[in-house]
């Protein structure tokens, strides 16, 4: 396992902030939250099919505060964007925000 001073930047602040410096805890929050990504990702392309805003918006507002907890502002504020998208913009804007959201995390966190 990585030393703290080991891992990149905005996992160190996500730990010191989140986490109360306590790496491990960190690491099994992130190894629970890779492994239930695919589930989310599945509930936003079924919220997707069924044209359900509310769950889109459930889908991508989850994602932001777990997002954020690991301390990946930048893919947290793009959910936050999906999330607003399904509840103000056109279904399609929305739709189009969420299959980028989900390319984003499955690169950023290298899912199949």
């Amino acid at each position: 396992m990585a030393a703290i001073d080991q891992l990149p930047a905005h996992e160190q602040e996500a730990i010191a902030v989140y986490f109360d410096g306590d790496a491990e805890f960190y690491r099994v929050f992130l190894a629970s939250a890779v492994q239930q990504f695919p589930a989310d990702l599945r509930e936003g392309d079924a919220a997707v099919q069924a044209g359900d805003v509310q769950a889109l918006r459930r889908a991508a507002h989850t994602l932001k505060g777990v997002l954020l907890t690991l301390g990946h502002a930048d893919l947290s504020a793009f959910a936050k964007t999906v999330e607003l998208a399904a509840q103000q913009a056109p279904w399609d804007e929305a739709v189009a925000g969420w299959r980028e959201l989900s390319a984003r995390l499955v690169a950023a966190f290298s899912l199949a």
